[in-house]
């Protein structure tokens, strides 16, 4: 009877050990040196609806644009950076070619940089994409300056498109 309590009892302090343990883990969260700020902001023309949420070194930035272009912006800046443009549009575009998201990627950042003197320098993406539309395959990083990475992809649905654009630097 001895035995069966302090083999049940050990199995008790390796369960409340491992418990202890994956609490001290979380509560270890990376201290990041910054903040993932808002690139836009509330009250820009040809903008309808606008929302910025911020959690951590996370944060999810959205708009609506007057053309039906829902714009959202993911951000996770700490020992690295990635930001990830969406940009969801109604309709089937299921036969499209490659060709044509690499055509759009930039153009949506020359619509973004127009917004406001703020977003001016995203027209400098729309530059790179644009240069070194060529090398890009979607879905593929493309090292377009020393560690910096972009990739260019898109989800089609019957009903919607994404384009996606993600922006790397480890």
């Amino acid at each position: 009877m001895g035995t069966d309590n302090q083999y049940i009892m050990s199995k008790y302090l390796f369960f409340f050990a491992a418990a202890l343990l994956l609490l001290s883990a979380c509560n270890d969260e990376k201290k990041c040196k910054f903040k993932p700020e808002p690139i836009f902001e509330n009250g820009l023309a040809h903008i309808q609806a606008y929302n910025f949420e911020r959690e951590g070194n996370q944060s999810l930035e959205s708009m609506l644009t007057d053309r039906g272009v829902l714009v959202e912006i993911f951000q996770d800046i700490c020992t690295e950076t990635r930001q990830e443009y969406r940009f969801t549009v109604e309709g089937n575009f299921q036969t499209m070619p490659d060709s044509m998201w690499l055509r759009e990627a930039p153009r949506q950042f020359v619509y973004l940089a127009g917004l406001s003197p703020k977003q001016e320098g995203l027209k400098a993406w729309a530059d790179v994409i644009e240069t070194n539309r060529d090398a890009f395959k979607l879905g593929q990083e493309l090292e377009v300056q020393q560690g910096i990475f972009v990739k260019v992809d898109k989800v089609v649905g019957p009903d919607k498109a994404t384009l996606l654009v993600t922006f790397y630097q480890p």
